[in-house]
């Protein structure tokens, strides 16, 4: 079983590593800045809530349980350089970034565990999430991102 942002434990623990980024924080990888980095955090959570559309890619319904199996399961660790999702991606369908101070705190209050409910969701890429799965697979690529930042 994997960490999940809905634990508290978990949640606090993204929480606080977020909390230690600065806006001169430097990536390990990659092309984002930090202030860029949580915008596409948060939009990732907009996706999952069905406040962003995806319409980039479309993964037919037979497909998804196994795109989801190989993300939420087979995957343990997102890995440097993946490919996102053109609304996702900094030079493509990114939400602009605003401020530092004004995207962490989006990012941190999209990421409260009582915005999700204990059904689960409906994913564009992953179809029916329950809600252990969203908390896993969102704590994984949000752990992927914070590690790119050196938290």
């Amino acid at each position: 079983m994997s960490a999940s942002f809905l634990d508290p434990n978990a949640h606090d623990a993204l929480v606080a590593r977020i909390q230690a980024l600065t806006p001169t924080s430097q990536r390990r990888w990659g092309q984002m800045t930090v202030g860029q980095m949580l915008v596409h955090c948060a939009d990732q959570l907009r996706v999952s809530r069905d406040e962003k559309a995806v319409t980039s890619l479309r993964i037919p319904s037979f497909l998804k349980p196994l795109v989801k199996w190989f993300f939420v399961t087979r995957l343990k660790r997102f890995k440097p350089n993946m490919q996102t999702l053109k609304e996702l991606d900094s030079k493509a369908g990114m939400t602009p970034p605003t401020s530092f101070e004004t995207d962490r705190q989006t990012l941190l209050d999209l990421l409260n565990p009582a915005k999700y409910s204990l059904s689960g969701i409906e994913h564009p890429v992953f179809g029916h999430l329950s809600h252990k799965e969203l908390g896993e697979v969102t704590w994984k690529h949000l752990d992927h991102h914070l590690r790119q930042f050196g938290v």
